[in-house]
Parts: C-alpha cells; sequence; structure tokens
C-alpha cells in the first residue's frame, strides 16, 4: 500500500493557496465601484490569476505581467474566475469542472487576442490609446 500523505517538495500536492468556494459567486460590475474597492477586487483576483497562470502554464501571449492596466483582461479574467468559482463551489453539479474548462480553452483564444491587440512585451507595457 502506498503512503498518500504529500512530501513538503511534492508539485502535485502543493500546500493550499485558496478556499473552495462555498456558495454561488457573484459578479463583479467593475465600473459600479469605487477606485479603492477597484483596486481591492483587483488584489484578489491577482491571486486566482497568479494561481491560474501557474496551474495551467500560461505565459504572457495569454497573460502578460501588466494585465492589471488593461481592462479587457480584466474583465475577461474576472468572468473566468466567476466561471471557475461556480464550477468549483459545494453546491455546483459533478460535471461542472468539465464545463469550466471548456470555458477556459474558448477564453484563451480571446486572452491571445487581447494581448496581441495590446502589443505588450515582457518587462515592457503598451498604454492603450
Amino acid at each position: 500500500m502506498t503512503n498518500m500523505s504529500p512530501a513538503a517538495d511534492d508539485v502535485f500536492f502543493t500546500e493550499p493557496v485558496m478556499n473552495q468556494p462555498v456558495g454561488p459567486p457573484m459578479p463583479i460590475m467593475w465600473t459600479a465601484h469605487t477606485p479603492d474597492e477597484r483596486r481591492h477586487r483587483l488584489a484578489d483576483l491577482d491571486v486566482w490569476v497568479t494561481w491560474v497562470v501557474d496551474h495551467y502554464k500560461l505565459d504572457r501571449r495569454y497573460i502578460p505581467e501588466c494585465w492589471t492596466k488593461h481592462w479587457e483582461l480584466i474583465e475577461e479574467l474576472s468572468a473566468l474566475h466567476l466561471a471557475w468559482e461556480s464550477a468549483y463551489a459545494t453546491t455546483s453539479r459533478a460535471d461542472a469542472p468539465l464545463a469550466w474548462h471548456e470555458r477556459l480553452g474558448a477564453a484563451r483564444l480571446r486572452l491571445a487576442d487581447w494581448v496581441a491587440r495590446a502589443g505588450c512585451r515582457p518587462g515592457a507595457h503598451r498604454a492603450a490609446g
């Protein structure tokens, strides 16, 4: 019988970085919040984006370092995060994670398009305009 306890250096069984969503998530309408509220919500979103970039090995073609400076990326990633929360909430249907992965595939195409339009490069943000 194998020992199923995670090892400290095990890349598959890493330490948890987020809590499992418990109930239905609430969409964020970014323009309905003050600048301070948006900064706070963006910091929360950044935790998830950092995780999803690492977990799914998404590179700068999909999510550049400067994603927080592009509203189209914030909106897309916020919606993707919402779909992820819905898929992994304790109240979700059993096939919801599969639907989320399908949404991730579609979102990757849109993210790549947004990033290409922005024209940002590693270490070099291009402001819209």
